[in-house]
């Protein structure tokens, strides 16, 4: 029987700080669809937004709409040419398209594969497209130059102002390519990414992705710094002083300098998905994937580091070389764990073929872009399989089925990637809020995670934690007990002795 002594010693240690720096909001938008992409001009006078329903919006800088079109299918890459003349964009439909300033087509063009990412140089004279299996050069006009088979989704695309580097990221390898499409080199990063970009001159590399981290690396692609978020970094954007903004999953814009000192975090209302500065950070804008939202905001001029103290909810950044420690945390995972806290696998860890297999048959017509059922990916998660096709499959198929997330996440738990994990039980929270094992199974990723960043500090992994746990006790009522196993579990941690 759980004690509430237990649970009045973990109130009494935790507390939460709020150290966060907030810029001036500008506007925020609703479109008709789930935000993927957003690019501005130069002087932030235009702003272009693709969704996933196929959308391409121009907006001024004020947030009013000039044109909207519509494409056959979702929009996943986006770029503005210099300060708005020129529009370009890329999506599941497998075409280029470049658009006037107008919103009229000056050309189309079919490549045969959807397009999950592209990016350009200043002028425009060459795009970097991210396909399912390459990256690709083209001109203004639409004419592929070269194409670089990569054999994996590129969700992630980026090109120097100069074009004479270009980066793509897609599961956990990360290409660097010359402006004639010659690999310069290919890197197996630990964990799966989001995005990559690449500053002005071509000399730094950023990187984003599920380990909730923004990367820097050298134009080697040597690590030079990273800085923890409370969230996967979907999106990353060079700035014109050599520093990077990104959005996190944690509802986090955060930019930094050049050497990885914070300089300013903005809040927001939900998971970023993209982001994007104009070149005098005079307004900064993010996608809300879930809201169908816009966001813009007037940067803050500060160039000073911010001082936050570690339990801010905004992380710390760290030297890449310091980080061992870190690594060497291992959490056992599966049954008999020494009474450590596991995610509760109740009646949900097995797929249900037949549900799933005829949830995705009726979603996608074309399945050229899909991973076969045979694959398995729910129980055999591959680092050689996941891609951007994989990912825009697996949350068709599991949309609005909280246990199918549940089970991604104990699929994703079993195989010890936490931060996977925890995204798939914090959407399963956003389903359905009154199912408990959501919140439990949130809250012990949680834990573990805070503790991987920091082994000695259980204080903050229970902060970490406490807040989900909660809600998986009140959800579950009397006849739910493992939030009750796990309060006592972290109250013993903090140092009560049980009567």
């Amino acid at each position: 029987m759980f004690k509430q002594k237990a649970e009045q010693q973990i109130n009494n240690a935790v507390c939460h700080n709020d150290n966060t720096m907030l810029s001036d909001s500008i506007f925020d938008l609703v479109i008709s669809g789930p935000v993927i992409c957003i690019a501005c001009s130069e002087d932030g006078n235009r702003i272009a937004v693709g969704d996933r329903n196929g959308n391409l919006t121009l907006l001024d800088k004020s947030g009013s709409i000039i044109w909207e079109k519509q494409v056959d299918e979702g929009i996943h890459g986006l770029a503005i040419v210099g300060n708005g003349n020129k529009v370009i964009c890329g999506g599941k439909d497998c075409k280029l398209r470049m658009f006037s300033s107008i919103g009229s087509v000056e050309w189309e063009q079919t490549i045969g594969k959807s397009i999950w990412s592209l990016s350009t140089d200043s002028n425009g004279q060459y795009i970097a497209v991210g396909t399912g299996d390459s990256i690709s050069m083209f001109t203004e006009g639409g004419l592929q130059v070269w194409e670089y088979p990569t054999n994996r989704a590129m969700v992630g695309t980026g090109i120097s102002r100069n074009g004479s580097l270009i980066v793509g990221c897609g599961d956990e390898y990360l290409y660097c390519l010359d402006s004639d499409g010659n690999l310069k080199w290919e890197k197996q990063r630990s964990d799966s990414l989001w995005d990559a970009s690449v500053d002005k001159n071509g000399e730094t590399v950023f990187v984003g992705g599920w380990d909730q981290k923004i990367h820097c690396l050298d134009q080697n692609g040597n690590d030079l710094w990273s800085f923890d978020t409370g969230g996967y970094v979907r999106t990353v954007e060079p700035l014109e002083n050599g520093g990077v903004i990104a959005g996190s999953h944690d509802h986090y814009i955060y930019r930094m300098s050049s050497t990885g000192q914070l300089l300013e975090s903005i809040e927001t209302e939900g998971e970023i998905t993209c982001v994007c500065a104009s070149k005098e950070m005079d307004i900064v804008i993010a996608g809300l994937f879930h809201s169908n939202k816009i966001c813009a905001f007037g940067s803050n001029s500060n160039s000073e580091p911010i001082e936050l103290p570690m339990e801010s909810p905004v992380m710390k950044s760290s030297n890449i070389q310091n980080e061992e420690v870190t690594e060497n945390y291992e959490p056992m995972f599966g049954a008999g764990m020494f009474d450590e806290p596991i995610p509760d696998t109740t009646g949900i860890l097995n797929r249900d073929e037949s549900s799933t297999n005829q949830e995705a048959h009726s979603t996608y017509n074309d399945t050229s872009d899909i991973p076969s059922e045979s694959s398995n990916h729910y129980s055999q998660t591959t680092s050689q399989n996941i891609g951007g096709e994989y990912r825009e499959f697996a949350s068709e198929v599991v949309k609005g089925d909280v246990k199918n997330y549940l089970r991604l996440g104990n699929s994703a738990w079993i195989e010890k990637r936490l931060e996977r994990a925890a995204e798939h039980y914090k959407r399963a929270t956003e389903i359905d809020p009154e199912e408990p094992r959501a919140w439990h199974n949130l809250a012990i990723c949680n834990y573990h995670l805070a503790l991987k960043r920091n082994p000695e500090n259980i204080k903050g992994a229970v902060q970490s934690a406490y807040a989900a746990l909660e809600m998986a006790k009140e959800k579950g009522g009397s006849d739910y007990n493992a939030p009750d196993k796990t309060l006592e579990f972290f109250a013993l941690q903090l140092g009560w002795e049980p009567d």
